[in-house]
């Protein structure tokens, strides 16, 4: 018969002990911090080389063209942009810009096409830095398409990055006066704004984005990753305390207030309390971020996982307490840390079978392997969690609920083998079993 208050002394002994651990307190608060350390470094460095770069680009390169044949026929000087940017990438900038006026714009240079008689007159100014660089057209250029690019030695960020306003330069200007002028634009710019859209498995048309479809499937898998995370870190301190109180013999003083019982409920209930809790603080600030950027996740066509965050919790709970019953019951039964971290990697990997196949799920999260994985215990609260987190609408409810029942039941029948093994571990001492008595011990019958 378990008695509540001694195993209340235990949870509470385990609870306060492991949130006053450095690696905990490391992990619960110094990730999330790092993260945003992170972010912002990330972002003012981002700041920083946009400035840089737009200090260059506010004076025009000047590049001079030497038309041998005249197949151009360049006269005066032309300024062209230094790069095109594909539409792609103008669109994530418009939009990135309607959302924060502040954000700087791309800073992309001007080029100066000037034209020059001949090459020496080209190479004095560039000599004398009047010009960056030049261009020769050689006179039989139409015919072989060939041209030579000269520019000073200099380092690598100060070099002129001219060929693609060259190559629009010269498409211009050999169609000039032939084509018409809207023709001539097109030619310039075959595609100035793309709009993408992606039907679903509706047959429901909805705007795509390959930026926001990026960054929705980062979204699922950090939060995978961190159920994933903090599971093991809560199962692994499970190990750890026991194995450290059979080896300092703390566990026979355990033994002389409170059975065997007992002690893995306050063990599982303390821990388990640690890592709820480390685990709401995580989705608080997960929950934070979303709310205060809202409007850019809308913008980019990232939604968060809310239905995988309100399962998180039944789910997270469950699967802890058959890892943490079963971890507990065999490492207790190892006479050191290390064998006691053999006899539980079984469990580990078990439970890590969802992050081994994240590569196959991720493009296809309601496949065979998604589903499968779905109705194995150990793997269905993080198989679930990410089928939610990626496409919502592709799972069933009672997919959700079956899991959930066969979850529950494995680890009512988890939690009574593994205080068979606890107790068997604990009373053995520092005694290695043999295969047969523990089977014999642990019979469920």
């Amino acid at each position: 018969m378990i008695r509540p208050r001694k195993a209340g002394v235990v949870a509470s002994f385990e609870f306060l002990s492991t949130v006053r651990r450095v690696g905990y307190l490391v992990a619960t608060f110094g990730m999330p911090v790092f993260v945003i350390l992170y972010g912002g470094f990330i972002a003012g460095l981002g700041a920083f080389v946009n400035k840089r770069v737009e200090a260059r680009a506010s004076r025009p390169r000047v590049v001079a063209v030497v038309d041998e044949g005249g197949a151009i026929g360049l006269v005066s000087r032309i300024e062209e942009p230094a790069v095109e940017l594909p539409p792609e990438v103008r669109e994530a900038i418009e939009r990135a810009r309607s959302m924060n006026p502040r954000a700087p714009a791309l800073a992309v240079g001007r080029i100066v096409f000037t034209p020059a008689a001949a090459e020496d007159e080209a190479k004095e100014a560039l000599a004398d830095g009047r010009i960056d660089a030049y261009y020769v057209l050689g006179s039989d250029y139409l015919q072989t398409g060939a041209v030579r690019f000269v520019q000073r030695e200099t380092g690598f960020g100060d070099r002129v990055q001219a060929g693609s306003a060259f190559a629009s330069l010269v498409r211009r200007r050999l169609l000039e006066g032939k084509v018409e002028e809207e023709i001539l634009e097109r030619v310039k710019q075959p595609v100035v704004r793309t709009e993408r859209l992606m039907m679903d498995e509706s047959g429901a048309i909805k705007p795509y984005s390959r930026l926001g479809k990026a960054a929705a499937t980062l979204v699922p898998i950090v939060f995978t990753i961190m159920l994933f995370v903090s599971l093991m870190i809560s199962a692994g301190y499970l190990v750890q305390g026991t194995a450290l109180e059979k080896e300092n013999r703390v566990v026979e003083v355990l033994l002389a207030s409170a059975d065997p019982d007992e002690i893995l409920l306050g063990k599982l209930v303390g821990l388990g309390s640690a890592a709820l809790l480390q685990v709401a603080v995580w989705l608080g600030l997960l929950i934070l971020a979303g709310v205060l950027f809202a409007g850019a996740l809308a913008a980019a066509g990232v939604s968060l996982p809310w239905a995988a965050a309100g399962l998180a919790v039944p789910y997270f709970l469950a699967t802890y307490a058959l890892l943490g019953s079963l971890m507990l019951g065999t490492g207790s039964l190892g006479g050191t840390m290390r064998e006691s971290q053999q006899w539980s990697m079984l469990w580990t990997m078990l439970v890590a079978l969802p992050v081994m196949f994240l590569g196959i799920m991720i493009p296809d999260p309601n496949g065979p392997v998604a589903r499968a994985l779905t109705w194995f215990p150990f793997s269905s609260g993080i198989t679930v969690l990410l089928r939610l987190a990626l496409e919502p609408e592709g799972v069933r409810w009672w997919e959700i609920a079956g899991s959930l029942a066969l979850l529950a039941a494995s680890t009512w029948f988890g939690i009574r083998f593994g205080a068979r093994l606890f107790r068997i571990g604990l009373l053995l001492g520092g005694s290695r079993p043999r295969l047969r008595e523990i089977l014999r011990q642990a019979r469920l019958g």
